[in-house]
């Protein structure tokens, strides 16, 4: 969301679609009537006819850009300094130093060439600064939608740490793609789809499972739609074709975007957490039926408007067939907590849901919060549940509660062989933790 609003807002902040100013003051002030001619003669006179050729027919073509290739020649400035009497009049040599001189004011003032990648001047901070130069408005929106159908997966999958990376070596590959066929004289790269490539084609290569996407399409009814895990492929390809056919130069631009892509892909796949619980459970765990889907996204709805006895009905629902479904409980907790005064149900529904056995630390985290609620009533929960919540704390890292609650029922408990289980999972955490002392206090 932030890298959306950011991109979004340099559209408008830093536009790089514009009439860029330095081009026209090169025009206008007189300076290209003074050096354009010496430049493309020192072009051909130093073995680069073949370029000055090419800027010639840019120009000839309405393309300005062409005489960015001489604001930047360095070189050619040096050797036009040294021999500006073989050229012009002692009037003109100090007219041209004087514009030669606001050359790099006027450049500051054209964000393309201040934040865009030029062939001729590709500074390292460019590679950077070149997605956030507004480019094609409707382009960086297509990238945007595109990111958001497989940010919160991708997410999921490899942390905020780690999508920074991809987009960071993104932007540094597909200014190298670029670079690596443009030519002098050509427009900058710039706009955000190029680097959003990287980003689409890493949620492709980590793609193992349908896509499940919920759609508005009503007041209270929803849409619930499931891609299969190959179709995600099609969206960096998708906007790869738009960035080919609708930015110029083509190549150079297919090439900035098709190398972002192939690095996202291989760096997402190298860096990914393989040892994370989390995504172990993802790829591992069947597809929830469209059914399901269908109720959970009715229930989550519902509490979003607040209405806890319909969010109860669409979460009853969605247990029907699978009991022990987290989100349908974790849901079914809420919207039942939800109802004034609190039904009875609601205490079965948090036996059953501190009885399951969690999968991740996230989900284990969620039980925590919904323990954090509900402990003033622990009296009323089977000691089976009691037990299976200490295990679920201490996955939370919440170890102070997981002592108080295992030094409550350790002395009087009938479940002898889980509490022996559940105080030996916490008796290690608290060891791994550095917290012998703790851990010792533990009853045996």
């Amino acid at each position: 969301m932030l890298l959306s609003a950011l991109l979004l807002a340099s559209q408008f902040l830093n536009p790089g679609q514009r009439q860029q100013t330095a081009l026209t003051w090169y025009e206008s002030s007189g300076l290209q009537q003074l050096e354009w001619n010496n430049y493309l003669s020192w072009l051909r006179f130093n073995g680069n006819a073949e370029q000055a050729k090419i800027l010639e027919k840019q120009l000839s073509n309405g393309n300005p850009h062409g005489y960015a290739a001489a604001m930047f020649a360095t070189q050619f400035v040096e050797d036009s300094d040294k021999r500006a009497r073989d050229f012009w009049s002692s009037k003109q040599i100090e007219q041209w130093r004087s514009l030669r001189a606001q050359v790099p004011q006027q450049l500051e003032n054209s964000p393309l060439y201040r934040w865009g990648l030029s062939a001729a001047d590709p500074r390292p901070s460019r590679f950077f600064t070149a997605p956030f130069t507004g480019g094609s408005l409707w382009l960086t929106l297509l990238g945007l939608v595109s990111l958001a159908i497989v940010a919160l997966r991708l997410e999921r999958q490899l942390g905020a740490g780690r999508i920074v990376v991809i987009w960071l070596a993104g932007s540094l590959l597909s200014g190298a793609g670029y670079l690596m066929t443009v030519g002098l004289g050509e427009t900058p790269l710039h706009g955000a789809a190029h680097a959003v490539m990287a980003l689409l084609a890493a949620a492709a290569a980590l793609s193992r499972e349908p896509l499940h996407l919920t759609l508005p399409a009503g007041k209270k009814e929803q849409l619930s739609l499931t891609l299969p895990p190959w179709a995600i492929s099609v969206v960096p390809l998708l906007l790869l074709a738009a960035i080919a056919f609708t930015k110029t130069p083509m190549f150079a631009n297919l090439s900035a975007g098709l190398l972002a892509a192939v690095g996202g892909a291989l760096l997402a796949t190298v860096i990914q957490p393989h040892d994370s619980a989390s995504l172990d459970a993802e790829q591992t765990l069947p597809p929830l039926s469209p059914e399901l889907q269908q109720a959970l996204a009715n229930g989550w709805n519902a509490l979003g408007n607040l209405d806890g006895i319909a969010a109860e009905r669409h979460f009853r629902e969605a247990i029907k067939t699978t009991t022990d479904q987290f989100d349908a409980l974790t849901g079914l907790f809420t919207a039942q907590q939800m109802q004034q005064p609190t039904p009875r149900d609601w205490h079965q529904t948090a036996s059953t849901l501190f009885s399951l056995q969690v999968d991740d630390s996230a989900q284990a985290t969620q039980v925590a919060q919904h323990w954090k609620q509900y402990r003033q009533h622990a009296d009323q929960l089977p000691e089976s549940a009691l037990w299976q919540l200490v295990i679920t704390l201490t996955a939370a890292k919440e170890f102070q509660q997981a002592e108080q609650l295992a030094m409550q029922h350790a002395e009087y408990s009938d479940e002898q062989e889980r509490r022996k289980s559940a105080l030996g999972v916490l008796r290690d955490a608290l060891l791994k933790e550095g917290l012998s002392q703790r851990a010792n206090a533990l009853p045996q």
